[in-house]
């Protein structure tokens, strides 16, 4: 058995009917040949052939009765491949919005705790999608936020995807994969008890850790002059910080990645920086829209890997957290993008401070479910301010084409969570020359979703007109100023 970190537990504790803590993504394939239909059953060994490359695809949990300690992961007795794989048609006629809405429908229950935690569904008759070549198809995928976080999500990527659209010729395992027996309450209960006697050393290595980790940054702040993140709950309220319900709702838009690194090179910023002005656009109209943009700046967390080199491989969650001022308060989209650059700055030097991975480690099993539990169904997070607004994390991607089993990759669309007075976040990831950008909500509070991503195309463009309008500014001042000079 293998037990759950402390953060991983917390994904579990999050859960409940309401706010169902899985994480996935919509793919859209190709053939390489088009006279190739799809082939579920073929789909289907190419899978089993691969399921060893990761230990995600045939674990499941066994949890501690009363959560009496963090849960453990053992491999399934009774993994079964035709659970976790599914084939459905698309009704006609065939659309992207129609598309969205039935991959919605897979995506927005509970996973079932009894088996491993992940889920393809192939979606077949796209064909009336413009744009879309003949036989091409979509997958939804689903994983447990407690299985992986972004970086170990990109790993799994790896098992699964080729680099060549012929199918590398995967080495079976060095071992026989051998199930696990469900173990016994006593026995989790006892497992359990172990894991808790080093916790007076990590409290002692936290403190430790910390007090560093904290002069370190107070040194780095105080050498580059950086300004300091907002902190927790200091965002303002807003229309999308209510409580959540099960029914998810996304919508997402593609744009070059040349164009985003374009205006990223013209203003002096990181990629990030222009990725999150143009969800600052976005957020700004939507709001205005509604007569509901607080004069205060919206705040976003834009999650953080802290996983080293050692622990590429591994699964689970690594990861802290930033808080970036996204200037909603802004109206000049240049002067916005710099100080979203300025909050960026210095809130990633923060979030080195106390990863929350560790802190969280310091919390027993059942004071934090008990706790999540007493705060979701009290409806607390309406009498405080909101955390945050929105959370946006930005996935790097494999920079060239991928492919299963024969069939490429056109489009990665990454469908997130919403938490407890957290009713938006937007999953970017870059692959293959494209930026896709990709927004989950609730129905009940951005209904008109669509317009929220098509604004963000809007701030793209907006962005692109304001720095070539400065940069005229700039030369007729330069050429002024010389020709001032010369009579001078």
């Amino acid at each position: 058995m293998q037990q759950l970190s402390a953060l991983d537990s917390w994904f579990l504790h999050l859960e409940n009917a309401r706010m169902p803590m899985h994480i996935g993504a919509v793919y859209i394939f190709a053939p390489t040949d088009e006279s190739k239909e799809f082939d579920f059953p073929q789909m289907k060994e190419f899978m089993r052939e691969r399921l060893h490359l990761s230990p995600v695809f045939r674990r499941r949990l066994v949890e501690v009765p009363m959560n009496m300690g963090r849960p453990f992961w053992i491999n399934d007795p009774e993994f079964n491949l035709d659970a976790h794989m599914l084939h459905v048609a698309l009704p006609k006629p065939a659309s992207m919005s129609a598309l969205a809405k039935l991959a919605t429908q897979f995506y927005n229950p509970q996973m079932d705790r009894s088996r491993a935690l992940w889920r393809m569904v192939f979606i077949t008759g796209l064909e009336g999608i413009p744009n879309l070549p003949k036989n091409a198809f979509a997958a939804l995928v689903q994983i447990h936020h407690a299985n992986i976080d972004g970086v170990s999500g990109a790993e799994i990527m790896a098992a699964v995807f080729d680099m060549t659209a012929k199918a590398r010729k995967i080495a079976p395992p060095d071992e026989a994969w051998v199930p696990d027996e469900i173990p016994s309450m006593r026995d989790l209960i006892a497992q359990s008890y172990v894991g808790t006697k080093d916790t007076p050393s990590k409290l002692y290595s936290f403190i430790k850790n910390t007090t560093s980790s904290i002069f370190d940054v107070a040194k780095e702040t105080m050498n580059n002059v950086l300004p300091t993140p907002p902190m927790v709950m200091s965002a303002p309220k807003t229309i999308l910080n209510v409580p959540v319900t099960a029914s998810k709702i996304f919508s997402a838009i593609d744009v070059p990645l040349s164009q985003v690194k374009k205006i990223k090179s013209a203003a002096g910023v990181k990629v990030n920086d222009v990725v999150l002005s143009i969800c600052s656009f976005a957020l700004r109209k939507y709001l205005l829209e509604k007569e509901a943009l607080p004069n205060k700046s919206l705040v976003a967390m834009a999650p953080v890997s802290l996983r080293s080199k050692s622990e590429e491989g591994d699964m689970g969650n690594r990861i802290s957290g930033m808080l970036v001022s996204l200037a909603t308060n802004e109206e000049d989209p240049v002067e916005r993008l710099m100080k979203v650059h300025e909050s960026s700055k210095g809130s990633k030097v923060y979030s080195k401070a106390a990863p929350v991975d560790k802190i969280v480690e310091l919390i027993p099993s059942e004071v934090g479910a008990l706790a999540t539990r007493f705060y979701t169904q009290m409806g607390l997070s309406n009498l405080h301010r909101p955390f945050f607004n929105v959370i946006i994390t930005n996935v790097p991607g494999p920079p060239i084409p991928l492919y299963m089993n024969g069939y490429q990759v056109m489009n990665h669309y990454g469908l997130g969570v919403t938490f407890e007075g957290i009713g938006l976040m937007i999953v970017v990831f870059s692959y293959a020359g494209t930026l896709s950008i990709c927004a989950t909500s609730c129905e009940c509070i951005m209904p008109d979703i669509h317009k929220f991503t098509a604004y963000m195309r809007e701030g793209l463009l907006e962005l692109e007109e304001g720095l070539e309008e400065k940069q005229r500014e700039a030369s007729f001042f330069e050429k002024l100023a010389e020709k001032h000079e010369g009579k001078d």
